[in-house]
């Protein structure tokens, strides 16, 4: 199993974006927006199975689909569903190289990289029956930032021998977001986001290392999560918004999402142990911490919210690594043994049924 590159790769991931149900406030005229009555909550990573990493999708607290056969090792990083269509991304150890690859429902539908270089799929997003995929795939030589879209290269982000990743991917208003890290020459790398084509914002100066791991869009205001340094932070548009830690240890924000006006930030900070805590903010302040109330630490992926209703899912370490999906501070689903990397919540109204 390739372990050292899931800690440089790992990535939230809610796939698509935030959402704002309304942001305004309550008024007469602008009443609170309804709530869901229930959800269905698919969540994307890998069992572990005889020593393989096998990707897997879950819906509900059970498996639903294992992408792979546990042959070679395999990882799903990103999922999104669209009209009732389950379509994930990720990577798999392909002939001594590793291959980005997206799955419909269960079955292999595009084989994204090359064969004889490595590639990453991090991150899905589905648009006007298309899909959008962001990772970083091998270009002479240097791994770079990459938007495929279906099964064809659209964006590549940088040129050797400077080297990127794209991390997050979402799509509003006819424009592709996404975004990650870029480093060029002797700097540390920057954090970045991109539109369309283009580079939108560079969100560090590159004296200290700076990374994106979640997007998150609400109206015209683009919010990212990711790290400055040892710092996690949260970014709104090209500023700094939050400083979620003080930078005595390693820290990073992973996922974002907005909803009636407040933002829910997952991360996690280093403790004195030198385990990672998961931690759930609040509009930039602690809500609270994530764990199963034992020793070993936890990472948060990807997050989503409803009102007051926040789901986060995650990994337990401990007694080896345990894939989790936590609502509010409580754990919710136990999915066993190996990692949960991305989350992706339906909603479901009262109207549906009407």
């Amino acid at each position: 199993m390739f372990t050292l590159l899931a800690p440089l790769l790992a990535v939230l991931l809610w796939n698509a974006s935030c959402s704002s149900d309304d942001s305004s406030g309550d008024t007469p005229d602008n009443p609170p927006a309804p709530q869901p009555v229930s959800y269905d909550i698919y969540v994307a990573g890998y069992k572990t199975v005889n020593s393989k990493a096998v990707a897997t999708v879950w819906k509900n607290g059970s498996e639903l689909y294992a992408l792979t056969d546990g042959t070679s090792d395999a990882w799903a990083y990103g999922i999104c569903v669209d009209n009732g269509t389950v379509c994930t991304v990720g990577y798999e150890e392909q002939e001594g190289h590793i291959v980005a690859v997206l799955w419909e429902n269960a079955t292999l539908k595009y084989t994204l990289g090359a064969s004889g270089s490595n590639s990453y799929a991090m991150a899905v997003t589905a648009s006007g029956g298309s899909l959008y995929t962001a990772g970083s795939s091998t270009v002479g030589g240097s791994l770079t930032a990459t938007v495929w879209e279906n099964g064809s290269l659209l964006h590549t982000y940088s040129v050797s021998p400077a080297t990127s990743q794209a991390r997050a991917v979402l799509l509003s208003g006819g424009s592709l977001y996404a975004a990650g890290n870029l480093q060029t020459g002797g700097t540390q790398q920057v954090a970045q986001v991109w539109r369309d084509a283009d580079a939108l914002y560079t969100l560090s100066d590159g004296t200290t290392p700076g990374d994106i791991r979640g997007l998150c869009l609400d109206g015209n205001t683009l919010y990212a999560a990711g790290h400055l340094g040892e710092q996690a932070v949260v970014w709104r548009d090209d500023a700094q918004l939050y400083t979620l830690t003080d930078g005595s240890s390693s820290a990073e924000a992973m996922s974002l999402w907005m909803t009636d006006g407040t933002l829910y930030t997952a991360g996690y900070y280093t403790t004195s142990n030198f385990e990672e805590q998961a931690v759930v903010w609040q509009n930039g302040t602690r809500l609270y911490t994530l764990s199963n109330g034992t020793a070993g630490g936890s990472m948060p992926y990807s997050i989503a919210a409803w009102g007051e209703t926040v789901f986060t899912a995650g990994t337990l370490f401990g007694n080896g690594r345990h894939a989790v999906v936590w609502q509010g501070a409580e754990q919710l689903y136990n999915l066993g043994r190996g990692e949960a990397y991305a989350m992706y919540v339906v909603p479901h109204y009262a109207s549906e049924g009407e």
